[in-house]
């Protein structure tokens, strides 16, 4: 029978859904900005019906952990970064502790939890899939294309420096361990495409491409459909 409890894991609250099958292995689903854990409850279940234990981590100031004026632009802009850099940084650790109990490990983020996702990824070689939805992985491009769009002026070196560090085109490694699955609508009005699209033209000749596989969507903006669930499961069947 399936489960969904609370759980602290490495200090960071997260909903733990477990399948009521036996598991595969363990996915890290990293819900978007604004939301919360019991949002993508559902979403956890779906894919618990696949054969997997579901981990969703709280973000930084969301849900218990505090809140924000989600969607006043200075407040985004003021916190997104932080917001997923420290995710980020959490995911060593809750990985590290999965990884004491359970094997292999898989992530899924959409929007804000996909860019966490990317970083993960880039940063964590015990992360063996990663699915990407309607984010990026060229994070400086990405913020390019935010401020471009608001008209705000360039970063600073010390703005460009913090999200480097962590920026899956700078520290990705591709391996025969890990694979990376890009899903994107192609109408999308909140993230751009294109720093996807950038991403996919610095890797092209890099690493593995089996590993690698950019799916776009027509007529698709800012949202999960079921062609992108269909992607997923059948990627995490091949790749976890």
């Amino acid at each position: 029978m399936k489960r969904t409890n609370e759980h602290i894991i490495a200090g960071v609250p997260c909903l733990k859904i477990d399948s009521y099958l036996p598991h595969r292995g363990t996915i890290l689903l990293y819900h978007g900005w604004g939301s919360h854990v019991r949002d993508y409850q559902f979403f956890g279940s779906m894919i618990s019906d696949w054969g997997y234990r579901v981990i969703i981590p709280e973000l930084p100031h969301h849900g218990e952990r505090g809140n924000l004026v989600y969607y006043d632009k200075g407040i985004l802009q003021q916190y997104f970064w932080p917001v997923v850099i420290q995710a980020v940084e959490e995911a060593g650790s809750i990985v590290a502790e999965i990884l004491n109990a359970d094997s292999p490990i898989g992530i899924i983020g959409n929007s804000a939890g996909g860019f966490i996702a990317g970083g993960v990824s880039a940063s964590n070689l015990d992360v063996k899939s990663t699915v990407i939805m309607n984010a990026s992985c060229a994070w400086l491009r990405s913020e390019e294309i935010f401020r471009e769009n608001d008209g705000r002026s360039p970063m600073s070196a010390l703005e460009v420096g913090n999200i480097m560090k962590y920026d899956p085109l700078f520290n990705i490694n591709f391996s025969d361990d890990q694979a990376l699955l890009l899903l994107h609508g192609r109408e999308d009005t909140t993230i751009s495409i294109e720093s996807q699209r950038y991403f996919m033209e610095r890797m092209s000749g890099k690493g593995n491409q089996k590993s690698l596989k950019f799916v776009e969507y027509e007529g698709v903006n800012h949202q999960i459909t079921l062609g992108m669930l269909q992607e997923a499961k059948e990627w995490l069947e091949k790749h976890v």
